[in-house]
């Protein structure tokens, strides 16, 4: 935590999955209150179950879950890929989290 500054710009993130930057304005004087805009984005996706490994056909497959209000007829057209964040035991027993992208 440091002090924050007229005509600073500042980020933090939380939980490796939000963040938030902001910049303070060059004429703020403690008292002169603030004003706040957000965002978010929420891109609809499919969340693997976590006990999801099927296997039919000779395939091994995952569930999902649809998560977002996708337009899922849209999808039928593209390619689609696998990426996220998956916790990992690494060798020593510590859990980490790790970020993957299915890459052609």
């Amino acid at each position: 935590a440091g002090k924050l500054e007229p005509g600073g710009k500042y980020y933090y993130t939380v939980n490796t999955t939000t963040l938030i930057a902001f910049a303070v304005g060059p004429k703020y004087k403690p008292g002169n209150g603030f004003k706040i805009i957000g965002g978010h984005t929420d891109s609809p996706n499919l969340k693997v179950r976590p006990r999801s490994q099927r296997s039919a056909a000779g395939c091994i497959q995952l569930g999902v879950d649809c998560y977002g209000g996708g337009l899922w007829h849209t999808w039928f057209d593209r390619d689609l890929g696998l990426s996220g964040r998956v916790l990992v035991r690494e060798k020593d027993g510590k859990v980490v989290q790790k970020l993957v992208r299915e890459k052609d």
